[in-house]
């Protein structure tokens, strides 16, 4: 029975292996925009969370560690897109598996996608979802440059008080003046 034990039993979990992705050598900025423009033009199309307003549009595309991370806008989000540069942040990731990505201001959570053949792997990090309508395509953009920016910008650290400044006045009015 032992020896027919191992052929019988699987798994009920197996871990989904992802596809080896191969690196952008260059800005992969307008595969990213025809890429989500034919998805906003062959499947949102008519979804009533989409923002008429907005266009897809990559706001800004850097090179980060050797990697392609790239600030997207769409009508539906607003999100940080993570390509394959041959660099340190990438790390080949099955569809829909979450994984941590450190950058500068800390660790965020990447999702894997297949994409298609134009856009064959990415991951994203989603930031804002649905967009408010009072939205416009270049607001749109301001605010992913920001998102990009704040993500590639080192956390300032916070101090503790001082032993000479001694813990907070639990004082209602020393609170509601200002001070401790």
């Amino acid at each position: 029975m032992s020896t027919v034990l191992p052929l019988v039993r699987v798994p009920a979990l197996r871990p989904i292996v992802g596809e080896a992705a191969a690196p952008w050598p260059e800005d992969p900025s307008d595969a990213l925009e025809r890429h989500f423009a034919r998805v906003a033009r062959e499947r949102m199309a008519g979804l009533d969370f989409l923002n008429p307003r907005v266009e897809v549009s990559v706001a800004e595309c850097r090179r980060v560690a050797g990697d392609w991370l790239a600030a997207l806008v769409t009508p539906w989000s607003i999100q940080l897109v993570l390509l394959p540069g041959g660099g340190s942040l990438w790390e080949d990731s099955a569809p829909g598996l979450r994984r941590r990505v450190r950058l500068p201001a800390g660790e965020l959570v990447f999702i894997g996608d297949a994409g298609e053949a134009a856009l064959p792997a990415y991951q994203y990090c989603p930031l804002v979802a649905p967009l408010d309508a009072a939205l416009d395509t270049a607001a749109a953009c301001a605010i992913a440059s920001d998102a990009l920016a704040a993500a590639l910008t080192a956390a300032v650290p916070t101090t503790a008080p001082s032993p000479a400044e001694g813990p907070p006045s639990p004082s209602r009015r020393a609170f509601l003046r200002g001070s401790r």
